[in-house]
């Protein structure tokens, strides 16, 4: 966990007839991370062919996203299969697969079509309602329907043995059609009255009905508001209707994916497994019997994988190890695996966030987890805002893993809300109030200037714990740089680099310096000679430092002495010590940020409460103070939490990475059966 983990390059041989075999069980293994083994050097690497895939990989991935989509549409979504290593993989159809797609696409899409037809239909009666609505009677409606309408009013005539066909025959046309009263005592062969009402734009769909059945245009009757409400009550019924078929269509969906639903999944495993032993293969390099691969696998996982794969070519290969950056592997790049525990997962996800580390440096990840959290616990340190933070945190979890989502983010929320908790105790704050005495200083009394005993007293106080913090995480970077050069041997910026020992020397004697002068009063400096020894040394030791590296590298590179290298000495050393000194001076007061945060944190909530206060100057706070409270504590939750997650973030990435990272790593990505995209 302290470093990077340590690879070795695979290089094998194998039989032809067996690579199918092989490629299975290095997924299986889903340890290895291929190489191509043309980048490797070398004259021989160029007489190798690249493997044929058998299968067309493009037709094999499409399907699989074809049924990946079908997966998707189900409710809930069926989820994709884990794949069996040991099952056997079958050769599949992909002509056979392709038609049943198709087939799955023609029903689904059936289906998806009538949930749609029926829902505009439905659309345009809620328009035809809403407009009866506005209107208040039909014939006010038909008055108005020629310009402020987008509904058509038509009273006519049909004969008696059509009038019971005309809603039939407007099937799928949104409309209402009302008989008149006369219609029931009608005799056989006599016009019955209908109002008809419809939406302009389906005119030419309604007309030609009409002509047929015979329709006479006709006056409309006078309204007396009877007409309109049964034509509302007509619409609702159609309405409630056609969502009782939307309801029966999306039943109907439902039951098919969940009859399909196996077959999908088992379909998706077999072109996954095809598609990912074909991509594994596509890798291979091959002479006319035999095939070639290579791969990066860390150190502790290589006996297994050599004893997987001679037991898959059944001992018919020939197995090379290759260390990094050295021979034929050191023109390859090594991936990077950042071994952490579950428990620090999600801070290791912050630090790839910036960058991956570069390979066999210390992994930062365990030292930002502690400085992050402590920084998060100093600037929002109330035990209640905590425990509201960590719930958030606990329910976001839940929610992600029932969707499959990550949940890295509401992992770092429940360990911030537990540190908020840990520190507001320390401090004796919970949800502003001080509810116990607290472990540490009373953060509230002292921001608000009440006298306090200890060796915390007053707000200078509070700022020199965050510097001294500050401080440790600087000489933490330091100290992992120091380690960082010390394994790679690069002893010239290890002894004289500004992060290297010299530049800690003159950081560690500034800050002896400081606080010297500081417990002197800010009066007096610290004796001449020894401030000469201290800080004049080292100083005068960095001047050396560029022409050391011109004779050490310059001669190297084929660069020759000049006179006017000498004014570029100085100009260097200069601009090294501004940038140690000016440098390293802000990095260490940019910590106080922290205490800045955390005194902030304490005013808003001080300003709250004297809100509530001013409403209920005396006795217990009325309904609005508590409400006052509880908004300003929400308030104060949502703002002061993101302002302090994010300045705990930047701390670590601009002051404490600043001092060791280099992020020229690669992510070391295995390929599995189960593995991500």
């Amino acid at each position: 966990m302290m470093f990077t983990s340590p690879m070795r390059l695979l290089t094998a041989v194998a039989l032809d007839t067996d690579s199918d075999a092989i490629a299975k069980e290095l997924l299986s293994l889903g340890t290895l991370e291929l190489v191509s083994i043309k980048e490797l050097s070398g004259d021989w690497s160029s007489k190798l062919a690249r493997v044929e895939p058998r299968i067309n990989l493009a037709r094999l991935g499409e399907l699989r996203k074809r049924v990946e989509g079908f997966m998707a549409m189900a409710v809930p979504p069926i989820a994709r299969p884990r794949i069996e290593p040991s099952a056997p993989v079958a050769p599949v159809d992909l002509d056979a697969a392709a038609k049943r797609m198709d087939d799955m696409a023609a029903e689904v899409n059936g289906l998806r079509e009538r949930q749609k037809d029926l829902q505009d239909e439905v659309l345009k009666l809620d328009e035809i309602r809403r407009q009866i609505v506005a209107f208040g009677d039909l014939k006010t409606g038909a008055a108005a329907s020629s310009s402020y309408s987008f509904l058509s009013i038509k009273a006519g005539l049909l004969p008696a043995e059509k009038a019971d066909g005309l809603h039939a025959a407007l099937e799928g046309i949104p409309s209402v059609s009302l008989p008149s009263a006369r219609a029931a005592g009608a005799a056989a062969g006599d016009p019955v009255g209908v109002v008809l009402v419809f939406l302009k734009r389906d005119a030419q769909r309604v007309e030609p009905v009409l002509e047929r059945l015979g329709w006479e245009d006709a006056k409309l009757p006078e309204s007396t508001g009877e007409g309109n409400e049964q034509a509302l009550r007509s619409l609702d019924t159609k309405i409630d209707a056609l969502r009782v078929k939307q309801a029966a269509c999306v039943v109907e969906l439902g039951a098919y994916f969940l009859a399909n639903g196996g077959g999908l999944a088992d379909l998706w495993s077999a072109l996954r497994s095809e598609e990912l032993i074909a991509r594994v293969r596509s890798t291979f390099s091959r002479t006319d019997r035999t095939v070639l691969f290579s791969g990066w696998i860390p150190a502790e996982k290589a006996a297994p994988v050599e004893a997987g794969i001679r037991k898959a070519a059944a001992g018919g290969c020939s197995v090379e190890w290759l260390e990094p950056r050295e021979g034929e592997a050191a023109l390859i790049p090594v991936p990077v695996e950042m071994r952490n525990p579950k428990l620090l997962k999600p801070f290791e996800g912050l630090v790839r966030n910036f960058a991956v580390p570069e390979y066999g440096s210390v992994d930062p990840t365990p030292f930002v987890a502690v400085a992050y959290l402590v920084m998060f616990g100093l600037m929002f340190g109330d035990a209640g805002h905590g425990l509201v933070v960590a719930l958030v945190g606990i329910l976001g979890m839940v929610s992600a893993k029932k969707t499959g989502k990550p949940d890295g983010l509401f992992s770092i929320m429940l360990y911030c809300g537990l540190s908020a908790i840990v520190t507001g105790i320390l401090f004796g704050s919970y949800f502003g109030f001080k509810l116990f005495p607290p472990l540490w200083f009373d953060y509230h009394g002292i921001v608000n200037g009440h006298e306090a005993s200890g060796v915390v007293r007053n707000v200078y106080d509070i700022l020199g714990i965050t510097i001294r913090f500050g401080m440790i995480v600087m000489f933490a970077g330091l100290a992992i740089n120091w380690v960082n050069l010390f394994r790679k041997k690069e002893w010239f910026r290890l002894l004289l680099d500004k992060a290297g020992l010299l530049g800690g020397w003159i950081y560690g004697a500034g800050a002896w310096v400081a606080f010297y002068y500081v417990g002197h009063n800010y009066r007096e400096f610290p004796p001449a000679g020894l401030l000469a020894l201290m800080l004049g040394l080292p100083t005068i030791v960095l001047a050396f430092k560029a022409p050391l590296e011109f004779l050490l590298h310059g001669r190297q590179a084929g660069k020759r002495f000049k006179p006017g290298l000498v004014v570029d000495f100085i100009m260097e050393w200069i601009v090294e010590i501004l940038e140690i000194y000016s440098g390293y001076l802000a990095n260490t007061l940019s910590f106080m940020r922290v205490a800045g945060l955390g005194i902030a944190h304490v005013s808003l909530m001080t300003a709250f409460f004297q809100i509530a206060r001013m409403i209920t100057p005396e006795g217990p706070f009325s309904v609005p103070a508590i409400l006052i409270l509880v908004l300003g504590n929400v308030l104060v939750i949502a703002l002061e939490g993101l302002s302090a997650g994010i300045q705990s973030l930047r701390l670590n990435y601009y002051e404490f990475f600043s001092k060791y990272f280099n992020g020229t790593g690669k992510a070391y990505r295995p390929i599995s059966f189960n593995g991500a995209e």
